[in-house]
């Protein structure tokens, strides 16, 4: 029986089954302690609609720390600005031996939307789709959340600022409760919160209430990009009311740690105190980025392996 699609790709939280998301997280703990990457003769393409600092350059990392030929591409220099559409941008990278694709697009559901249309040697991975989600950015938070003193049950854990447009924000409450996650509480402007309830996630209505007794508060960036522009907080309100502070954080445990996707809005959505503090995980975020990448690639690659060997298994049978 050929394999399921969705297998030898990384699209969403919902599509990875309980074993990828577990070799992901544990084999990245092994990979960030200095363990031996399995290198491979593959092609990568990045391929970046949207401005990106931390996830391109990770992932690029992530390749070449793995043996890979990595081809990057500016998505405003590409053929689609000639009318190509993005699908067939993709099967003619196919062509070409491409092997791997990294993704980051403004349209929210544009992976879902075309990954029936692709090559079967061909492996798509979400580098974060408009407001829709960034499950590696996730499995990367959830990478160090693990690697903490106490297990993810014992751990509440509260995700504050514009959890609307945040594509981290809607991967994150999926893995997270998938994982097991102790409490997990969301806060934010009525004008962010998410326009639908997630089920067991606890909606907060003060930052202070999200925070009271937390283990980790995640901080989330203003996503000025998605809204219009009569919508843009100002800074100074919205720091007053949803920005943490050293005396915000004091109502958390004592020993409650900070994280940030980035970028950061200092001053506006967390103290430069918070952000460079010793309670602060989010350079322990960027340093996961690549070893939970590289895993990424190495799931994948087991994936596309076993699928051409059961494959090739079919065709001698016939």
């Amino acid at each position: 029986m050929p394999e399921p699609v969705m297998n030898r790709h990384v699209i969403d939280i919902a599509s990875l089954d309980d074993g990828a998301i577990h070799f992901i997280l544990n084999r990245a703990l092994v990979l960030a302690a200095g363990g031996e990457p399995q290198r491979a003769e593959r092609t990568v393409a990045n391929l970046f609609f949207e401005p990106s600092t931390r996830t391109r350059v990770s992932f690029e990392l992530a390749a070449r720390r793995l043996g890979l030929t990595v081809i990057n591409m500016d998505g405003e220099r590409s053929s689609t600005t000639k009318g190509e559409s993005l699908v067939d941008t993709l099967v003619t990278l196919a062509a070409m031996g491409v092997e791997l694709a990294v993704l980051r697009h403004g349209q929210t559901g544009i992976c879902t939307e075309i990954i029936d249309q692709l090559p079967t040697q061909l492996a798509l991975i979400n580098a974060g789709d408009g407001s829709g989600e960034h499950p590696t950015q996730a499995l990367l938070d959830a990478t160090v959340l693990s690697s903490l003193p106490r297990p993810l049950s014992d751990l509440t854990v509260a995700i504050v600022g514009d959890l609307r447009h945040s594509r981290v924000a809607r991967s994150n409450m999926a893995l997270l409760k998938r994982l097991g996650v102790g409490e997990l509480r969301v806060a934010g402007p009525d004008a962010m919160l998410p326009e639908a309830s997630v089920p067991g996630v606890r909606v907060c209505t003060t930052l202070d209430q999200a925070v009271a007794d937390a283990d980790v508060v995640m901080m989330l960036r203003v996503q000025r990009e998605r809204m219009d522009r009569s919508g843009w907080p100002d800074p100074t309100l919205y720091y007053r009311e949803w920005g943490l502070s050293e005396a915000r954080l004091a109502r958390a445990k004592p020993d409650c740690k900070v994280m940030h996707p980035g970028p950061i809005n200092r001053g506006m959505e967390l103290d430069a105190t918070l952000a460079d503090g010793s309670r602060s995980l989010i350079l322990r975020q960027v340093s996961m980025s690549v070893p939970v990448r590289m895993a990424i690639f190495e799931h994948i690659m087991g994936r596309l392996a076993a699928s051409a060997a059961n494959a090739a298994t079919q065709e001698s049978v016939k």
